[in-house]
């Protein structure tokens, strides 16, 4: 196999293991009454999984690191920014609103512009375009894969609603 290829795959998958990481802190962090003692928080199982995520992500960052160059493995890890807003909306069973979509598509717009001018000076080390846009096509179908709602799994009592803003009272008409 390709070594720019296994770069490549070990990259995403640590871009992925990194975003499951953060929504599940994020999430973590949203059900954690304030005040709870660090020893509380480091008894709960879900602190130790986004932990070992973590640890996961940063494992497979480096070994992909032994298989591509820096300027590929580096953009393709920041791939998290992007994974991220789909498994977060689809954690807390909403939709991905336009302001995200929007953002999403920046952050893949720089990255592939990073991409494309980071070549260095080994750029047989690289990808071709046609496995920039395949990488690039894997990537949305991922996120659009994530992006459709599911029921929220694992997040305790639902917050309630936000309450109306109370209007002042009216004075009585003369």
């Amino acid at each position: 196999m390709n070594a720019t290829l296994i770069a490549v795959a070990l990259s995403l998958v640590s871009a992925a293991a990194y975003a499951s990481a953060a929504v599940a802190q994020a999430r973590l962090a949203g059900r954690t009454e304030p005040g709870t003692g660090t020893l509380r928080m480091l008894a709960r199982g879900a602190w130790w999984s986004a932990v070992g995520l973590n640890a996961g992500g940063a494992l497979l960052h480096v070994a992909a690191l032994k298989y591509g160059p820096l300027t590929l493995v580096q953009p393709l890890g920041a791939l998290t920014l992007v994974a991220a807003v789909p498994l977060g909306a689809r954690a807390a069973g909403r939709r991905v609103s336009t302001t995200e979509w929007r953002g999403t598509l920046l952050t893949l717009l720089g990255l592939g512009a990073l991409l494309l001018t980071a070549g260095g000076s080994a750029p047989h080390e690289t990808l071709s375009l046609v496995e920039a846009l395949a990488v690039g096509a894997g990537t949305m179908a991922v996120v659009a894969g994530l992006s459709r709602p599911g029921p929220a799994r694992g997040c305790g009592t639902p917050r309630p609603p936000a309450s109306p803003p109370v209007s002042p009272p009216r004075s009585p008409r003369r």
